[in-house]
């Protein structure tokens, strides 16, 4: 796993140097009276909300991962990703783009080609992105966007054939071949502002606490009330005391994807299954597990030749990831009804329940189900 020391320049070391001698000659001189030092702030990974014990890298990198169900499954160190986006693609199947950014694991793969939608992913994260061939519209729209990148197509000798797949689903690369392509770029040498999720952590306890707290004696006094302002206020209280929905199970299917993601009461995790198997990680043999499934409703539709104007003949998508659209969150056996909204392209994904407040997730890893209306989603 690669770690992540952030890099000073030699003026700023010395400074710092000559504060910390300071420092020693303030306590030499007032004894008892310096304060301890501040304790520094905790560094929380803005997509898993968990403290990390050492410096987060830059940014993240997401890889283009098949998902087809004529080989591709299992895949490599998949389960290193702090959150994995299932998008539709052409042929009613998927694909993944696996965001890594607590770990990054010697190898990863196998690496299929790029949907231009999924530039829109990397543009949300400030990411770099790895991939292995183009859809229509992908290799311009990175570009334009400047979206630091390795691809297949461009970069073969970085990649490699492994024997036990067949094409096209046996492409790998190397942790140390990205790794060396952003030094010599300098991907990492800038840190990202990445917006983090909303979590399950101690504030929110604190609030849900509270606000239960508030809706138990608003109950209490208006409850035998005939004001109808009042019969409002103990409706709202029954909602915030109201047991949330619950929800073991969630299915996304078509004809190229048959998913799901079930609760498990001991772990408190969701486990993923692909055809009614585990689905693992190849080098671990580990079922993938995660904290939170998130179900994020889009519309696809064929494109377009900008040539000819006849539908594209492959059946590929067109997908507005910065439309809106329905969401589910499923979380602690509980499920979460809301919306998704985006701002603009460069902008992060924002999840908002029926109340209009963010989503609240428990820390750790997500599984988001990007479903367009091929896509079968149940949950029960």
């Amino acid at each position: 796993m690669k770690k992540f020391k952030r890099k000073f320049p030699l003026t700023i070391i010395m400074a710092m140097a000559f504060v910390l001698a300071m420092g020693t000659v303030v306590l030499t001189g007032c004894g008892d009276t310096a304060s301890a030092p501040e304790e520094p702030e905790p560094i929380i990974n803005p997509i898993t909300g968990i403290e990390s014990d050492e410096e987060l890298p830059a940014r993240p990198v997401v890889v283009s991962i098949p998902n087809a169900p004529d080989g591709a499954v299992p895949q490599s160190n998949i389960s290193y990703a702090d959150i994995i986006y299932e998008f539709p693609v052409e042929g009613m199947l998927t694909r993944l783009q696996a965001v890594y950014f607590t770990e990054f694991p010697e190898k990863f793969g196998p690496i299929r080609s790029v949907r231009y939608y999924f530039v829109d992913l990397a543009r949300e994260y400030k990411a770099a992105h790895v991939g292995y061939g183009w859809g229509k519209k992908a290799k311009g729209y990175m570009e334009e966007c400047g979206i630091p990148h390795i691809n297949g197509m461009q970069d073969t000798d970085l990649f490699y054939r492994v024997e036990d797949k067949a094409a096209p689903n046996d492409a790998y690369i190397d942790w140390s071949s990205i790794q060396e392509r952003a030094d010599s770029e300098g991907w990492f040498d800038q840190p990202q502002k990445i917006k983090p999720f909303k979590f399950r952590d101690k504030e929110w306890k604190a609030e849900q606490k509270a606000a239960k707290a508030e809706a138990e004696e608003i109950i209490a006094q208006k409850g035998d009330s005939k004001a109808q302002e009042d019969i409002d206020a103990v409706a709202e209280a029954e909602a915030v005391l109201a047991e949330p929905e619950k929800a073991t199970s969630v299915k996304v299917s078509s004809i190229g994807c048959n998913s799901e993601c079930r609760y498990n009461e001991e772990t408190k995790l969701y486990d993923r299954y692909w055809y009614g198997e585990p689905y693992v990680d190849k080098e671990t043999g580990e079922q993938l597990s995660f904290s939170n499934i998130i179900v994020q409703y889009v519309h696809s539709d064929r494109m377009v030749d900008s040539e000819t104007g006849l539908l594209d003949e492959k059946g590929r998508l067109e997908i507005d990831m910065a439309a809106g659209g329905d969401a589910l969150l499923f979380t602690k056996g509980e499920v979460v009804k809301g919306k998704w909204s985006r701002r603009d392209l460069d902008s992060r994904t924002i999840f908002k329940d029926e109340n209009g407040k963010q989503f609240r997730l428990t820390p750790g890893k997500t599984w988001v189900y990007v479903v367009d209306q091929n896509l079968d989603c149940t949950y029960e």
